[in-house]
């Protein structure tokens, strides 16, 4: 793990390091289960969407130049 005084891109990668291999949460039987299944995938979907707008800002500030 990365002390506070590391260099971003240490940090930055060891987060993404740890969401690339943490397990995907399933729909279960409970609903402390079905929290955090709900939770991924919302996550998910906020994140992603969040990506396509910087990324689709950052495509328009460069055509803009």
């Amino acid at each position: 793990m990365a002390s506070p005084t590391a260099p971003l891109t240490t940090r930055l990668s060891e987060v993404a390091d740890t969401v690339r291999w943490a397990p995907t949460p399933r729909w279960g039987s409970s609903a402390a289960e079905h929290g955090k299944y709900v939770g991924y995938l919302g996550g998910s979907m906020l994140a992603w969407t969040l990506i396509g707008v910087l990324s689709a800002a950052a495509f328009g500030w460069v055509l803009s130049l």
